[in-house]
């Protein structure tokens, strides 16, 4: 592996870091926080505020946990020198924390976890597309038109297979294969036409599945309204959005970036399935990870200048591109790797030196978080 231990004639970065965050505790700040709690698919609860407020506390930092939900929430988060808020994908709270998040940073001049670079395109593939190929990262060819006749155009000259995604969705959840011209023609129609809050399709034919599926037709007749499916989804409407299928991947590399701090492990796809995100089926071994993806996790956090993030990174050919990215991901995963690299130098021919040992997300984004407070700090007395 072309890469360098730390301990090869070299500082340790963990002690170095040791000793920053040493000098940090001599400084105090006042961070809000907002609990959060997940119970994840495979039944494990995560909470990233729970291992804020202990890190934060330890060090003798003042928390003041805070209610977002609350009408006083803005004079609760004056007089803070921060507020971190770990929000998950469903529209609530995703649509309302971006907006409070971005208010604290800029209408109060906090420091915010995510901020605003961090978190504005999050669970929005849209943008994330748009984004990715302005700056110039290697992306999976991907289509989005927001006229159907041009979709409908496009697919009928085009190669099948082709992935078809919405907007939003984890776990690979609104992401599916398009085998041929009929299939995207279906899609087409009910996204132009009634709208979709996801990308099933019922095949049971059975009579009480078949009422199960004039219920909405129903409402929207009676009501003029589609009946609510619940706060995980969100109408999606009048776009298409495809994306090149990139056959011989049989697992994808999850390259999480932290600062200057890369974790990566591979995700094996479903049985009889291309989707990896979400499968349960991991391999955190680093000497199995190509090391291309970890350079292009490095470079797409530093051209997009962001606090978190994770790439979901796959081959076409002997290419490494980004399909999809997000500052938000499993923390216990990220946890399960033995170690991360970090880089002297540039993305794509610097030196990447390996750290060993276990290190939970959490705590290397408040770290970083701290250190962020004392730059801010002496930024305003210099």
């Amino acid at each position: 592996m072309n890469f360098r231990n730390a301990s090869q004639g070299q500082p340790d970065p963990k002690e170095i870091n040791r000793e920053r965050l040493k000098y940090l505790t001599n400084m105090k700040y006042t961070i809000a926080i907002q609990p959060d709690e997940l119970i994840l698919g495979n039944g494990m609860r995560q909470s990233f505020s729970d291992r804020w407020i202990a890190k934060a506390r330890e060090m003798g930092h003042e928390v003041r946990i805070v209610n977002v939900y609350q009408n006083d929430i803005i004079e609760r988060l004056r007089g803070c020198d921060g507020f971190m808020w770990r929000f998950t994908h469903p529209p609530f709270p995703r649509l309302y924390a971006k907006r409070l998040l971005t208010v604290a940073e800029h209408g109060l001049g906090l420091a915010v976890f995510p901020d605003w670079k961090t978190a504005w395109h999050y669970d929005d593939k849209i943008a994330q597309r748009y984004l990715l190929e302005a700056t110039g990262i290697p992306i999976a060819k991907t289509w989005i038109f927001w006229n159907r006749e041009e979709a409908i155009d496009f697919c009928s000259n085009a190669q099948f297979p082709l992935v078809i995604k919405l907007a939003g969705g984890a776990s690979s959840q609104n992401v599916r294969l398009l085998n041929d011209f009929n299939e995207a023609k279906y899609w087409i129609n009910q996204l132009f036409y009634r709208g979709l809050f996801s990308l099933d399709r019922a095949v049971n034919v059975k009579p009480q599945e078949i009422i199960k599926r004039l219920k909405p037709a129903a409402s929207l007749l009676l009501k003029g309204r589609h009946p609510s499916p619940g706060p995980w989804y969100e109408l999606q409407k009048n776009y298409l959005m495809v994306q090149e299928f990139l056959p011989n991947n049989s697992y994808d590399t999850r390259v999480t970036v932290i600062g200057n701090r890369a974790f990566a492990f591979r995700r094996f796809n479903r049985p009889n399935d291309f989707r990896a995100s979400g499968s349960g089926n991991f391999d955190t071994d680093p000497k199995s990870i190509d090391l291309k993806f970890v350079r292009l996790g490095f470079r797409t956090a530093r051209a997009l200048s962001t606090q978190s993030i994770a790439i979901d990174g796959l081959y076409r050919g002997n290419e490494c591109v980004t399909t999809e990215i997000s500052y938000s991901y499993a923390s216990w995963v990220v946890h399960e790797c033995p170690g991360h690299w970090q880089l002297e130098g540039e993305p794509e021919s610097g030196e990447l030196i390996w750290n060993r040992g276990h290190v939970w997300p959490q705590d290397a984004i408040m770290e970083d978080f701290l250190v962020k407070l004392e730059s801010r700090r002496k930024a305003t007395i210099s």
